[in-house]
This record gives structure tokens, sequence and C-alpha cells, in this order.
């Protein structure tokens, strides 16, 4: 068994049989292999924010902390870029990364200690009446099945949507591209 595992607010507690930290996709797809082989429930957790016990299993948790690689900053026409990144990079490390790039979200909540996959999964919603919800500014995942495939959704795929903002139901989520505006 692993250690304790409880969240942010103390309202969620669970002791996994094991927690695996996945680096990459690969990694995820293998842990999410191992576990189904093994007949156990995968849980992905981050920061442990949320008031839900999304993130709670006996089975096996997978801490996506390590899974925060800048991978990709794609320039568009407008002034905008597609960013591509781990689903487990803390929003604190994304907007400085961003920042770093002459970048930033079209809207960003005043909690920063959240992971992107958990902030975009659970509907975070960041400030402001005009301005769209965090999970509205993304443009694709990378998400690893519960068979253990690897697959990238955009908005036209039909799973697009609910491995978006399904609180990890269809998947967990490997990476996500960002649409970001000019800093």
């Amino acid at each position: 068994m692993a250690a304790p595992w409880e969240n942010w607010a103390r309202t969620q507690r669970v002791t996994p049989r094991r927690v695996e930290r996945p680096l990459d996709a690969g990694d995820i797809a293998d842990a999410v292999r191992r576990a189904a082989a093994e007949g156990l429930r995968v849980r992905a957790v981050g920061s442990g924010h949320s008031f839900t016990g999304a993130a709670v299993t006996d089975g096996v948790q997978l801490d996506l902390d390590a899974v925060r690689r800048v991978e990709r900053v794609l320039p568009l026409p407008d002034g905008r870029s597609l960013v591509t990144v781990g689903a487990g990079i803390r929003l604190r490390r994304l907007c400085a990364e961003l920042a770093a790039r002459g970048l930033a979200l079209e809207n960003m909540g005043d909690i920063d200690h959240q992971t992107l996959a958990g902030a975009i999964s659970t509907g975070t919603h960041g400030t402001g009446a005009r301005l769209r919800g965090m999970a509205a500014q993304v443009a694709g995942v990378r998400l690893v099945t519960a068979g253990g495939d690897v697959v990238d959704l955009t908005p036209d795929d039909e799973a697009f949507e609910p491995a978006r903002l399904g609180l990890g139901a269809v998947g967990v989520l490997a990476a996500v591209t960002l649409a970001v505006v000019p800093a």
C-alpha cells in the first residue's frame, strides 16, 4: 500500500494500492495497462485542489506532477498561439512559461496551484463575466484511454468534449493544447 493521500481541503482521503509517477503519455499508458491487467481502478491526481473525490481510488493513483513539459508553441497569424504542454503542469509554472514567450492565458482564476488538467477537467472558470472559462481555451488534448491507447483529439472529434471537461471519466489527460493570447 502507498501512503495515505488527502486533498487540500482535507475532505477526501484514501490510501491507494500504489502511486505511479509517469513522465509522459507513454508512461501513463503503461501504468494504465498494468492497472487494467490487475483489475485496478486508475485515477489521476494533481494538486488535490478539488473538493470532490475525483482523484480518490483504492487502486492506482497517477501523480502527474512530472508531466509538465512545454512540448510545442505554434504562432498563429492572428497573434495568438497554440501551446501544447504536459497536463500535469501547475498553472503558476504554465503562466511563467507563457510569459517568458510573450504569451498569456486568455483567462485565469485566482488560484495558480492547480494543475492544468485538473483546472480544465473540473471546469475552473477564471474571472470576468465576458471571458470564457479555462476549458474553452483548450484546442486539443492527448488522452490515454482505459485500454492504454494514446489518442490526440481536436474539437472535431466526438470524444473531445467529454475528454476536455469530464473529470477523467473517459481517460487520463496527458497533454493539452491551449489557444493563448499575446501577453
